[in-house]
This record gives structure tokens, sequence and C-alpha cells, in this order.
């Protein structure tokens, strides 16, 4: 299961300094998840990141309604890392449900971890840096797509350019995260 995370370190030309992989290996955790198993739990307080290196996860939240929303999703070939922004950063109870759509590997990391490596790895440190933003900006990319297509559209842009997106994600959980339902979604998905 490390295998996907060395050879993203390794990056096109450079190899992944040997005492930062030793270190990975030792200050990181594991964990199966079965389907639809949660990760974090709304309310808790976690300082850690999530390498997903099989399978993926969903990213909810609820409403002032106490309606279950869909916020993003994770998978182990699509925005691989995952966290609960506000208690990763901030320490304070997370607003956000980290569950596993379907069986699921994931790389435990502590914050405390990856700061001191972002510190003392500059190949870390770049492959952080790197990540994060290729990832925000793709985020951002598909958040206005989202925005500025009709439904019919922004799934065709998904079909076409993260066609995992539609095949690995359910129909209900992508519905959600439209804010359509799963019958709705279905059909705009079908139409060509």
């Amino acid at each position: 299961m490390y295998d996907k995370l060395k050879k993203l370190l390794d990056g096109d030309n450079d190899q992944c300094d040997e005492n930062l992989w030793i270190e990975m290996k030792t200050n990181s955790k594991l964990l199966t998840l079965k389907k639809k198993e949660v990760l974090v739990s709304i309310g808790s307080t976690k300082k850690y990141v999530y390498f997903v290196a099989e399978g993926s996860l969903v990213t909810s939240t609820v409403s002032t309604e106490g309606e279950n929303k869909t916020v993003w999703f994770h998978l182990d070939d699509l925005f691989y890392m995952a966290t609960c922004t506000d208690s990763y950063f901030d320490g304070t109870p997370t607003k956000f449900e980290l569950k596993a759509l379907e069986k699921s590997t994931v790389i435990r990391f502590s914050k405390e971890s990856f700061d001191a490596w972002i510190l003392k790895y500059p190949s870390f440190n770049r492959f952080y840096i790197e990540g994060i933003t290729k990832d925000s900006l793709l985020m951002q990319e598909l958040r206005t797509l989202k925005l500025i297509s009709s439904t019919k559209e922004f799934i065709a842009i998904l079909q076409d350019k993260h066609p995992s997106l539609v095949k690995r994600v359910s129909s209900k959980n992508m519905a959600h995260f439209l804010g359509i339902s799963p019958e709705w979604y279905s059909k705009l998905k079908n139409q060509k």
C-alpha cells in the first residue's frame, strides 16, 4: 500500500530521501475501512492527513436544515490526500465527516509529522506545496465549472476530464454533491 505514495514522492526525476521514507513508514498507520465506515466524525478534533492508497472517501457536512451535504471526494487516483481542514489547521472540532465510499485503505499521518518533514526535507516541502497547489487549482476549477455550467454540462465535463469521479462515485453521492436527485443525476449522466 505504500508503493503508490513512494512513487509520488520519488517524482519524475528525484528519489525520495531514504531517511524521510523510513520516518514516513515509521510515523504512519495503515487503516483499512469498510464501505460506509466513518473515518472522522463531525465534532471530533483530528489533526491527521490521510493518503488514499486504495478506494475512495467522501467529505460531507450537515446543513442548517439537518441535511447531509456532500462537499468533496477523495479517490486513490484523484484528490488522494484527505483531511478535515478546520480541525487539522485550527485544532477546532470539525464540521465535516470523512467516510469510505467503498472498501478503502488509507495511510494516516499526523500534522506534527508533516510539519516536521516540511522543515527537515526540502523534497517533502516541494512535494507538499506542489500537491496542495495542484489540488487547490483543480478544486477551484471544478467548483467554478459547477457554478457556471448547467448540471448536464458539468456532468459531461466530469465524464470527459475526470471519468473516475463519474464511474466510481455512486449516483446518490454525486447527486448530493450536485444538489439534485439520484434519479435525475442518472438520467443526465446517461444522456449523450
